[in-house]
């Protein structure tokens, strides 16, 4: 019987080594694998960064090169525009409007018939000293 109690001890000794053992292994694996995802969450993170900084730089390019070609069809506009004579005309078109402006003002009923008033008593009194150098001859 003790001999019985004693195989029974060293199998329990046994397992109960075999499980340490296996505890242990399953540690190693599992201090293995999160030094693996650190390894790659510290690549993904330096990967985040230099894409980062090439979408800064690239957007940078993008933003310059978009100005300098404003710049540029801006002054190219400016330059076909006044080929054109396009300012000249816009300056035509405003002093005709200021000229059509100022003739309606002036030809407005009131002043047309002050106008042919003055230009009939004109005539007459033209007339009238006609009429007396006649007569005075």
């Amino acid at each position: 019987m003790a001999e019985m109690l004693t195989d029974l001890l060293q199998n329990i000794y046994k397992r109960i080594a075999q499980l340490g053992k296996a505890i242990q292994d399953l540690k190693i694996s599992l201090d293995g694998l999160n030094t693996n995802i650190e390894e790659k969450i510290s690549n993904l993170t330096e990967k985040l960064e230099e894409f980062s900084n090439e979408i800064n730089v690239t957007q940078t390019k993008h933003i310059d090169a978009v100005k300098e070609i404003g710049g540029e069809t801006t002054k190219e506009l400016k330059i076909i525009q006044e080929g054109l004579g396009l300012d000249a005309l816009q300056n035509l078109i405003k002093k005709l409007e200021d000229f059509s402006n100022l003739s309606e003002g002036i030809l407005n009923q009131e002043t047309v018939n002050l106008l042919l008033s003055e230009a009939i008593d004109s005539v007459k009194v033209l007339k009238e000293s006609l009429k007396e150098e006649e007569v005075i001859e």
